[in-house]
């Protein structure tokens, strides 16, 4: 093994100093000697130019059409192998040119003297070169022995040297077309190769073809173009070149879109797009024009800036159990540059309206580059600063708090330790994206306190729960950000409570069925807690009766009183009186029938849900749909508990629905019941409803069909009407 990773870090460091060689070798080529790419007609036996790459800089050195180059870099210009073969005048220190009135001219030429060269040859190449370089030595760095890194880093470096290797081949140099001859089809390759060890570590099923065969033909490419470079004749090694490029770039957007329409995996849709985003625009803009023989939309050397959106997010993946991490950084970056992207804009006009006369679109587009850059780094610092001082971060997956809620309302659904513990695992699966985690039980002391967490190279501690004798230790088996971990405390701190809480309740119950077993009724916390709640409802219905019957009453007797003093007694009057008794007297009979529905004991849940339906139906201004089934408990108390969802839903529909139908529904299942509730009325936003005072006739369900161990599920939305399925079982061993 120790022999396996020797050889692997000699291969590395060969890998480093072939790219470093290469790369300065190609940059060297482009430094030394400008770009101009000057066409000409030999056809005359003079080399007359006829079209410029750089129209502007040829209209600065009084270039013109017809001219006749005479000698590039103090030689004969027809001597040159590029004038002989391509009719172009490709690069040049120095240029002697003779107008058509006989005039000689010297001419030298200098980078700065065409900005446009300058920048898309020389500095973005030698940006690309050396920041390619520093993120491929981070990733080997964060894990030297994993063949993901290592491809990734061998894609990222052939990209680079693709590159920055356009401009020694635009200059004829021979290496030069070597080097991005084959590395640009080569990063393909190991890109192909990247995603099939990739589905494979992911265990994913790879139907498609074996990366070996694509090896294969890459010896093809440079026997091309040694032979065009040695035969004259030959020219389509070129076409060859970027037609295998054209069809590595479409068969790996087919691998990458076809995988996740299959998979629906957001790590291959993140793949995708960084692929897609730099590779993509340079082939329909510039490989497949030219393959077709028609004017490329772009240049070549314009097209290929494309290839610098090879996200570098790549500096923020971490090669361990989940590979790519880089949703957080590269939402980031996409906030962080939008914002600057629109301030640099605006600094960038106002600046060309003030100093448009002074200020080229050269110097323009480095001020805004610079801006740009500047105003990022500022974002990154504020970030830093707002976590340090403020524990406020970014979150790349919207507000953390809201996901922390849900979180803890998932959560809340747990009924024993073992439950809740499941759930949080959940919870670390679906927010942080990794299964490589363990929560694990010990009883010897840590050095950290409960919630808190510590972090080392490749491994995240939490204390999730401390009794003195037990400690409930959870271990991640990679680094945290700072986003995941506030999260993870903040979770940490509610899985402790709620332990602690259950706790509680376990040893409660046990006390209970303490007293069962040993028919001990003495349970003073017991009768103080039933006391208590039996004492609020009679507040509740006395608060009731007084608001209502008492002050009907009231009123009545008033007008008694005054009857009794008139001298003569109207028959309307007394008959209004009597109304209003009438009137009083329904009104209490409906508040005793909300408290003990008489049917429901002296007839059945049937009879009494026909009664109740009939009574809504008077009411209500909308239609009522009704299928009720006979059902049959054990249990007596599940029919009082049918009969009260039924009356909460029809009240719920005539106060809030504004519906113009309603249906209600109940089935009977084995042992149990489904009742089912439909209105087309105006909806609502759940979890809004869920957090108003106003829903406690909604939240009434929840909770009595939760305490008898049911099932329900709304749905409902703005003006789409409100859906409600229950499902109850009867518990018969209870009643056993």
């Amino acid at each position: 093994m120790q022999i396996d990773k020797r050889m692997m870090s000699k291969w590395t460091y060969s890998i480093f100093i072939t790219y470093l060689l290469l790369g300065i070798y190609v940059l060297v080529v482009a430094i030394r000697v400008p770009f101009i790419s000057i066409s000409v007609d030999t056809t005359s036996g003079q080399p007359v130019i006829v079209d410029f790459y750089y129209p502007d800089w040829a209209q600065q050195q009084n270039i013109e059409k017809g001219d006749i180059l005479l000698t590039i870099d103090g030689k004969p210009a027809q001597d040159f192998r590029s004038i002989q073969r391509y009719s172009l005048a490709r690069s040049a220190n120095e240029l002697t040119i003779s107008k058509p009135n006989g005039e000689i001219h010297n001419i030298l030429v200098q980078h700065k003297d065409i900005p446009e060269e300058l920048y898309l040859q020389v500095i973005f190449p030698l940006f690309y070169f050396i920041l390619s370089f520093v993120v491929a030595i981070y990733l080997w760095q964060s894990k030297k022995d994993h063949q993901l890194t290592n491809l990734l880093i061998l894609f990222l470096l052939t990209c680079s040297l693709a590159y920055i290797s356009t401009g020694a081949s635009a200059r004829g140099d021979v290496i030069g077309r070597l080097i991005i001859g084959i590395c640009i089809d080569l990063c393909l390759v190991i890109f192909i190769h990247f995603l099939q060890y990739y589905f494979r570590y992911l265990h994913i099923k790879w139907p498609y073809i074996n990366i070996k065969w694509l090896y294969g033909i890459l010896p093809l490419i440079p026997c091309f173009i040694l032979i065009e470079v040695f035969n004259s004749e030959f020219n389509i090694a070129g076409i060859v070149n970027l037609a295998m490029f054209a069809v590595l770039v479409l068969y790996a957007i087919y691998i990458l879109l076809t995988s996740y329409i299959r998979t629906k995996l957001a790590k291959i849709r993140l793949i995708a797009i960084a692929f897609i985003t730099p590779f993509l625009p340079f082939l329909l803009f510039f490989v497949i024009p030219e393959i077709l023989g028609h004017q490329p939309i772009l240049k070549s050397d314009v097209a290929a800036l494309f290839l610098l959106f090879i996200p570098f997010s790549f500096i923020f993946i971490q090669v361990n159990e989940r590979l790519f991490d880089i949703e957080y950084q590269l939402s980031r970056l996409r906030y962080y540059s939008t914002l600057a992207f629109f301030s640099t804009l605006l600094l960038a006009s106002s600046l060309m309206i003030v100093f448009l006369d002074q200020l080229s679109i050269v110097k323009i587009t480095s001020v805004f580059i610079l801006t740009f850059l500047i105003f990022v780094a500022c974002f990154y610092i504020k970030e830093q600063l707002d976590y340090k001082y403020r524990k406020v971060i970014f979150s790349s997956t919207g507000n953390y708090v809201h996901n922390l809620y849900g979180a803890v309302n998932r959560m809340s659904k747990a009924k024993n330790q073992q439950e809740l513990l499941n759930l949080f695992k959940y919870e670390i699966i679906e927010k942080l994206g990794t299964a490589s985690f363990t929560i694990t039980t010990i009883t010897e002391d840590v050095p950290i306190s409960p919630g808190e967490v510590s972090a080392e190279t490749d491994m995240t501690y939490l204390l999730l729960h401390d009794t003195g004798e037990e400690k409930i230790i959870l271990k991640i088996r990679h680094a945290l950000h700072k986003e995941e971990r506030l999260w993870l405390e903040l979770l940490a701190l509610y899985v402790s409570m709620f332990i602690d809480s259950l706790k509680l309740i376990e040893d409660l119950v046990c006390e209970i069925q303490h007293m069962k077993d040993n028919h001990d009724t003495q349970l003073p916390w017991l009768d103080k807690l039933l006391w208590t709640i039996t004492e609020k409802e009679k507040s509740i219905l006395a608060q009731e009766l007084h608001d209502t019957i008492l002050q009907e009453q009231l009123h009545i007797a008033r007008e008694l009183d005054v009857l009794a003093g008139s001298s003569m007694i109207k028959k309307e009057k007394v008959l209004n009186i009597r109304e209003q008794l009438l009137n009083a007297t329904k009104d209490l009979r409906e508040y005793c029938e909300n408290l003990s529905p008489p049917l429901l004991d002296t007839f059945g849940l049937q009879m009494a849900l026909k009664k109740l339906i009939q009574k809504v139906k008077i009411r209500a201004d909308f239609m009522l749909t009704t299928q009720i089934e006979r059902v049959q408990f054990h249990d007596a108390t599940l029919h009082l508990v049918v009969y009260r969802l039924v009356q909460e839903l029809l009240n719920n529909a005539i106060k809030h629905a504004e519906a113009t139908e309603v249906s209600l529904k109940l089935q009977a299942t084995h042992r149990g019941f489904i009742l089912q509730y439909d209105d087309n009325g105006i909806g609502c936003n759940i979890e809004d409803l869920l957090q108003s005072s106003t829903s406690m006739g909604i939240n009434g369900i929840r909770e009595r069909v939760r305490a008898f161990n049911g099932n329900i599920a709304i749905t409902s939305s703005q003006n789409e009407g409100m859906h409600i399925f229950i499902q109850i079982q009867e518990d018969v061993k209870s009643n056993d």
